[in-house]
């Protein structure tokens, strides 16, 4: 069954801590950790919910210039291939958040960060938290709960192609997504590590990457996919997501997995020509990008991924 919750995007859209490393010369921290949480999930009660009380120890080198405010809508949609079985496929959920600004940076987004609250509960690999089953059923045994959360990943906004069946990106969110490379990743105060992906913050006035000040112009949009089940009585009804703001002195584009799949190959290149950026595809995508990366890790420390986004093979 395909669940779709439609949403106009418009424009736009605790405890022990690996040892905190710099910043890469291309990124900053500019802001606090916060948690999104994705509730009543395959239900009416679907709902979204965002806190930033989450890690505050050992983060006075960050100023909170960047402060997530308030959820503006969410969107829904349960993706399986034709002819194949439930488990096959994937609920992709998204969340737009609206964001403000002490300071017109550039190129902000929100990377995935792994912290002592995150699933598998032995090795903290994700930024995967507070993962469980509908109230009133049996909870998830901690090998459950610790599976879902690895092959809980990272996704552009998506929908039904009406026509094939098959899985588009939703309109206007062909700049949402970034996929980094490790090189440039550092590890924040407080924190185990980042991941190499993350979602943009668009100024909704301009839809350019100069964050607007004083005003909550600015958006981001979040989005997952999780895992279906074989019965749906035992696919996740909450789950949350950990991010920290960065900003990025280089201006760079993403074709994320989903945009990949929806061929949306001219629609990233005239976003990267309109914005002056560079483009990052996945190795074995037909856009010629400025860096093709093989993999970008979703799960595990540098250089000791346990999952991982690939494009398809042919």
């Amino acid at each position: 069954m395909k669940r779709i919750v439609p949403l106009l995007l418009g424009t736009l859209l605790l405890g022990a801590c690996a040892r905190p490393s710099l910043p890469s010369p291309g990124l900053a921290p500019v802001g606090h950790p916060f948690t999104l949480t994705f509730t009543g999930l395959g239900t009416p009660d679907f709902a979204v919910k965002l806190s930033s009380a989450v890690a505050k120890q050992a983060l006075s080198d960050q100023q909170g210039t960047v402060v997530p405010v308030r959820v503006l809508g969410r969107g829904s949609v349960d993706i399986i291939p034709s002819g194949q079985a439930r488990t096959a496929g994937f609920r992709y959920v998204y969340s737009v958040v609206s964001v403000t600004s002490s300071a017109a940076l550039n190129n902000v987004s929100f990377l995935g960060v792994r912290t002592t609250g995150s699933l598998p509960s032995a090795t903290h690999d994700t930024a995967i938290s507070a993962l469980i089953r509908a109230p009133g059923a049996p909870a998830y045994t901690a090998a459950e709960a610790d599976t879902l959360a690895l092959n809980t990943q990272p996704a552009q906004a998506s929908t039904v192609n009406p026509t094939t069946g098959t899985l588009q990106v939703l309109p206007n969110t062909d700049d949402t997504v970034q996929y980094l490379p490790e090189g440039d990743l550092y590890t924040p105060a407080g924190m185990l590590g980042l991941l190499p992906y993350g979602f943009t913050v668009l100024n909704s006035s301009t839809a350019g990457r100069t964050l607007a000040t004083g005003t909550e112009a600015n958006r981001m949009v979040i989005g997952m996919k999780i895992p279906l089940q074989a019965s749906s009585q035992d696919d996740p009804y909450a789950f949350s997501f950990t991010a920290i703001p960065v900003s990025d002195s280089q201006t760079r584009v993403t074709q994320s997995l989903e945009g990949l799949l929806s061929d949306n190959g001219a629609s990233v290149q005239a976003r990267a020509t309109a914005i002056g950026g560079t483009i990052t595809v996945l190795s074995g995508s037909p856009l010629t990008g400025d860096l093709a990366l093989p993999s970008v890790r979703t799960a595990g420390g540098t250089g000791a991924a346990t999952r991982a986004i690939v494009a398809p093979v042919p």
